[in-house]
């Protein structure tokens, strides 16, 4: 009995060592990245690659898209999307392979690894509850935008761990105004799922819209083109439960 305890803890222990030196290799590489010898493209593509092989690895998830063809015919665009997980960014990172970055909330900004890795992909770190802080960050993401890199925006504010859709907040989408964009909606389906099911295999489904021109929207009000966006993503949520 005490041989089959030690062999246990030598296992877990192996597990552990391994773990941290994926991680280390993995930060490792993330920091040389920040070099200016690399691309904005060859920095998505290994945070892009770190994503592909781990989500299956530690949250067995799958993820299938539709549409993802019509990121193609934008140059400048905004992705809004529902927000249901803290999963959607890795789900969305290993679905989309046009270089983007993330609107995303302060606090992931605090986490060794997560923080450098997100910075190194263009992402903004948004304080909520600072109004200043957040037009400062409305405004950096509407430079990458217009330099060509697609931002995510998640316009509920906040994840809710659930089926149903959250109120969209209309100041999201000065983000697309202020960059001149296309708006570009996304519906992301079950990653609420995965705590719940986890470990059993969780498919993550993202749907791609069709891309609203910047010269469609550019004369509406700000709550105008909210409600239109809303209303498309949701229709395929509320479908699904009829």
């Amino acid at each position: 009995m005490l041989t089959i305890l030690w062999i246990l803890i030598g296992v877990f222990l192996t597990l552990v060592a391994l773990v941290v030196i994926v991680v280390l290799c993995v930060n490792a590489r993330v920091q040389q990245l920040k070099g200016e010898q690399y691309s904005n493209k060859k920095r998505f593509e290994f945070i892009s690659w770190v994503v592909s092989w781990a989500i299956p690895l530690i949250f067995h998830v799958r993820v299938e898209a539709k549409g993802l063809e019509k990121l193609d015919l934008v140059e400048h665009g905004v992705i809004f999307a529902n927000h249901q997980s803290n999963l959607d960014i890795v789900a969305m990172l290993k679905a989309i392979k046009k270089p983007h970055g993330y609107v995303a909330k302060k606090e992931l900004d605090n986490i060794f690894l997560l923080s450098d890795s997100m910075r190194l992909i263009q992402c903004q770190f948004m304080d909520r509850n600072d109004v200043r802080q957040s037009v400062k960050v409305i405004s950096a993401a509407a430079k990458s935008v217009k330099e060509g890199h697609l931002m995510v925006i998640f316009p509920e504010g906040t994840r809710m761990v659930r089926a149903e859709v959250g109120s969209f907040k209309a100041g999201s989408f000065k983000l697309a105004q202020k960059a001149k964009a296309s708006i570009i909606p996304v519906t992301i389906y079950n990653s609420y799922e995965v705590a719940k099911r986890w470990p059993r295999r969780t498919v993550i489904r993202l749907e791609v819209h069709d891309p609203i021109p910047y010269e469609d929207y550019a004369d509406l009000p700000t709550n105008e083109v909210c409600e239109q966006v809303e209303t498309l993503i949701k229709a395929p949520l509320n479908l699904e439960k009829e």
